[in-house]
């Protein structure tokens, strides 16, 4: 069992992030639901989701005519144009860790997947699939989404390859589609959904996109000026054994205060026979609220703030908090510089938050392509001592 609590405990180490743009806000998009199969945001685009990335994400040197049509290289492969019943996608992203220590360069491959979503009128069926590592070295993790084979680091293996499958859902859509209902394996309904997985705001509260979702039922409801979802977690068949999977619930809410401004509350708590540190019974409780505000068509502010609790059956354990705040700014269409800085406390006796701050820069070059590049700088806060760490990641990103 403890080397599946290490399995668990490094999942989110430099993972694979899927397309996720809060920034749009910047350009007007509040909503998620138009430009992603997921109704809060997140992975596989819908086919107008394609043709905004060509028209508002991809690098320009010259401003788009109004009249200019959205080219072929917008559809699947680049050039195919599929029925609106299906929509096929794929997400490849790889690169390489560059740090102190005696392995200074590490190359990495972080996702291999594809995308397939039905619509079969008001009901639609979606699932992704493809290939990843998981290795003892606490580079590449993939554990929490495996299909087969189980890797158990214990038996002396270093990597092994493993079959994924991220999620698998089914729902219908309502209401003129502002209302979906869906069961499955699904993305959490919590906080910002932003690429940069390993920041404590997603780690802390287990709600990244890359292998963090859960098996649940969820209703989402989507409007000019209100979004949200929540969701009953019935826990993570994809491990075991039963005593470490989580249930519970976890729900957002966003309301627009103007189509620039957004302002969003989260929520979840989660039980759990054995906590994934502790090995204890313990009920997990992540309460926050979260922003996104455009001051211009050029920047884009996030910020998101969680306030963490652990409790055993009887007793309030720990207390802690994640908090990120991120700028996002547009040198050019295609071309952004983000700053980030973030902290992060999880009760354990550390003397202090662990902090952090992020300075990253990406480049969407061509059509469905982006190369970006973190330089990240951490101070780890731990019981008795802290330490200094920084890690160069170089990301080359592209979907079919």
């Amino acid at each position: 069992m403890r080397s599946m609590v290490r399995w668990f405990l490094l999942a989110s180490l430099f993972s694979a992030p899927a397309w996720a743009f809060p920034w749009m806000v910047k350009h007007g998009y509040g909503s998620c639901a138009a430009c992603h199969v997921d109704p809060s945001g997140s992975g596989q685009l819908t086919q107008y989701g394609r043709a905004q990335a060509d028209v508002i994400v991809k690098w320009r040197t010259q401003p788009r005519k109004e009249d200019e049509e959205v080219p072929r290289s917008a559809n699947f492969l680049w050039f195919l144009e599929l029925p609106e019943l299906l929509n096929l996608s794929g997400n490849f992203r790889s690169g390489a860790l560059i740090r102190p220590g005696p392995t200074p360069f590490v190359p990495l491959i972080m996702a291999t997947d594809l995308y397939a979503t039905l619509n079969l009128g008001p009901i639609v069926a979606h699932v992704t699939t493809g290939l990843g590592t998981y290795s003892t070295r606490a580079i590449l993790q993939s554990g929490p989404a495996a299909i087969a084979p189980v890797c158990d680091p214990s038996q002396g293996g270093g990597c092994s390859v493993q079959w994924l499958a991220r999620e698998f859902w089914a729902g219908a859509k309502l209401a003129d589609e502002a209302v979906m209902i869906r069961a499955g394996r699904m993305n959490i309904p919590f906080g910002l959904r932003n690429n940069e997985h390993i920041t404590y705001v997603r780690s802390l509260t287990r709600t990244d996109i890359n292998v963090q979702q859960q098996v649940g039922a969820s209703v989402a409801y989507n409007s000019e000026s209100v979004r949200g979802e929540v969701m009953g977690i019935l826990g993570n068949y994809q491990i075991g054994p039963d005593v470490y999977r989580e249930r519970g619930y976890s729900a957002f809410a966003e309301y627009a205060l103007s189509n620039s401004a957004y302002l969003g509350l989260s929520s979840l708590i989660t039980y759990a026979g054995a906590d994934l540190q502790t090995q204890a019974p313990t009920v997990r409780h992540a309460h926050g609220f979260f922003a996104r505000i455009a001051p211009n068509e050029k920047l884009a502010l996030l910020a998101e703030a969680d306030f963490l609790a652990w409790q055993s059956p009887q007793v309030l354990d720990r207390i802690g908090f994640a908090a990120l705040l991120q700028a996002d700014l547009d040198v050019m269409q295609g071309l952004h510089v983000m700053a980030t800085a973030e902290a992060g406390h999880t009760g354990s006796g550390e003397p202090g938050p662990s902090v952090g701050g992020w300075l990253s820069g990406a480049w969407y070059f061509l059509p469905h392509m982006e190369l970006r590049i973190d330089n990240i700088f951490r101070r780890r806060s731990s019981p008795g001592s802290s330490s200094f760490e920084y890690n160069l990641l170089v990301q080359l990103h592209f979907f079919l």
